[in-house]
């Protein structure tokens, strides 16, 4: 007997063994050149002998970024959304596992010598009819998720480097505080000489004994602060406690040479944001689904098989089989509906995220500019007056016209403005990495200067350098 099946079955046999196996990597690669093209590479080869070879020099801003990318959690969950997304598609290029019925019957009929057997093939038939389409939603929702994986680890690169500019400052900060601290100490100290020698009043005493153990609060609080960031940063290097002796390396970076312009990055956004991409892509794959909804509104389940039975009276019966859902009571009206709220959710994230974005690269880019501008003030006007003030009192304390405890006060305040300056760097990078992430790569390279160091910026003396000692007779100094 012929079997109409036939046909049907081969045509389902071979698109099963067309169909492409799971990809090796998940699509990291994909990720990885998506990366690449957004100016963050993907470290490759032996993680751990990278992480100890990182670990055992002075951490440099890249270097924290690379250890991130190589240990980070966060890169892991990103990894399995990826193989998430492979396996989807590898389902729905391929047709449900055909359902195989049987069953045994016995007749009451003594003379009936062989029980009623009977077996059932079949197979869902829309399946196939909408095999493209379902494969076609399913690539476009991979695509989707790749590139926010790819998003996913440009931010963790921006939140490193940024993690590792608050820490190299709080560092630098803390250095700072301390010698200012030691140097407020040994000026309390050469105050209480003054005082013992009858050449300083109580009241210039606890003003300089106030100023001493203000100085050493402020180190303090900046050593505190120096310690927490250093934490923050190891976490984000996706490093567990007992690996957190690392250092960082020396100097926190000066502002780079020429800042791009408004226009410049407005360019660079228009294709760089990957969540965007990712927003765009989805909206495609929501967009399928929704017509293959639409397609299949009325044509609920149809399974088509074969079924072979054999009767009590020993004869034998082969033919084809057809089942379908009859639409009586629900015209798939609710599946349709979903699937259009699900457009509309997905097309309103795209314009959230293009308005967003835009207002982004234009925020951050202003506070960039500010940053900059602050810190060419502290280092072009304010630096050099305190600098120049500071100099003039230290000609007068040398003629005596002023005290020394007045030139000390003066070395202070200057080593403060030190202190805001760094603040001042900080924030300016700070701002910069923003503008990258709200930009969507990295920036366009430009000369940096050489690194800021902490103990370049105190004063060329020491607090008490250079003073008299507390027998003689300073002005403005004696009871």
């Amino acid at each position: 007997m012929k079997n109409p099946t036939r046909p049907a079955l081969f045509v389902a046999t071979a698109l099963l063994t067309a169909c492409a196996g799971l990809p090796a990597d998940g699509g990291r690669a994909e990720v990885g050149a998506l990366t690449a093209a957004h100016g963050r590479a993907l470290p490759s080869g032996d993680a751990e002998a990278l992480t100890q070879r990182l670990l055992a020099e002075p951490i440099t801003a890249d270097a924290a970024v690379t250890l991130a990318l190589l240990n980070s959690p966060t890169v892991r969950l990103a990894a399995a959304r990826l193989g998430m997304a492979a396996a989807s598609v590898y389902d729905a290029a391929r047709l449900s596992n055909p359902g195989l019925s049987m069953a045994r019957l016995s007749s009451n009929d003594a003379a009936a010598v062989q029980p009623q057997l009977s077996f059932g093939l079949a197979f869902q038939f829309t399946e196939l009819l909408f095999l493209s389409q379902r494969k076609a939603a399913a690539t476009a929702e991979s695509d989707a998720v790749k590139l926010e994986v790819a998003d996913a680890v440009m931010a963790l690169a921006a939140e490193t480097e940024a993690a590792w500019y608050r820490a190299a400052a709080a560092r630098q900060s803390a250095a700072l505080q301390a010698t200012l601290a030691r140097g407020a100490r040994a000026s309390a100290t050469l105050a209480q000489r003054f005082a013992d020698a009858g050449n300083l009043n109580a009241r210039a005493l606890a003003l300089q004994q106030a100023a001493a153990t203000e100085a050493e609060i402020a180190a303090d609080a900046a050593r505190a602060e120096a310690a927490q960031q250093h934490s923050t940063l190891n976490a984000r290097m996706g490093l567990p406690v007992a690996r957190d002796g690392w250092v960082l390396a020396e100097g926190l970076p000066a502002p780079a040479a020429t800042e791009p312009t408004l226009a410049e990055v407005q360019v660079l956004a228009v294709d760089a944001r990957l969540d965007i991409a990712a927003a765009q892509r989805r909206a495609q794959a929501v967009a399928q689904a929704t017509g293959l909804a639409r397609s299949t509104r009325l044509l609920g389940p149809l399974e088509i098989g074969v079924e072979y039975e054999r009767e009590t009276d020993g004869s034998r019966l082969l033919g084809p089989t057809l089942a379908l859902e009859l639409p009586l009571f629900n015209w798939g009206a609710g599946r349709a509906a979903r699937a259009a709220a699900q457009l509309e959710e997905a097309e309103a994230e795209l314009d959230m995220r293009v308005i967003d974005a835009g207002n982004a690269v234009k925020s951050t880019h202003g506070a960039l500019l500010a940053a900059r501008a602050r810190v060419d003030r502290y280092r072009e006007a304010l630096i050099p007056a305190h600098e120049q003030v500071l100099a003039e009192m230290q000609r007068e304390q040398n003629y005596m016209l002023i005290g020394v405890f007045e030139l000390l006060a003066a070395r202070r305040e200057t080593s403060a403005v030190y202190v805001q300056y760094l603040d001042a760097v900080r924030d300016y990078w700070l701002a910069r990495t923003a503008l990258a992430q709200a930009v969507g790569r990295q920036l366009p390279a430009s000369p940096e200067a050489a690194s800021i160091r902490a103990d370049a910026l105190l004063p060329s003396s020491t607090p008490d350098a250079a003073l008299p000692p507390a027998h003689s007779h300073a002005h403005g100094e004696h009871p």
